[in-house]
């Protein structure tokens, strides 16, 4: 339950930015929707002793993590 109470507060805290730095709401849900996706997950991952259900799990939560938006080079003026 203190995990579900975690990303409940992780996301009102993104909807408080999101109002005053004026994120839009698409990121905030999508984030959100990322949260519960791998809660879910890790639930899953807990109910079963099967090895290769939990190894399944892993490769895809590892995926998941591997998704990161590239970084722009800054450029420097001479």
């Amino acid at each position: 339950m203190n995990f579900l109470m975690g990303i409940f507060g992780k996301s009102l805290w993104e909807i408080v930015k999101g109002i005053f730095l004026q994120i839009t709401w698409q990121v905030i849900v999508e984030r959100f929707a990322t949260r519960v996706v791998v809660w879910g997950l890790e639930k899953l991952k807990t109910l079963t002793t099967n090895d290769v259900m939990q190894n399944t799990v892993d490769d895809v939560l590892l995926s998941l993590q591997g998704k990161r938006l590239k970084e722009v080079p800054i450029i420097k003026k001479e």
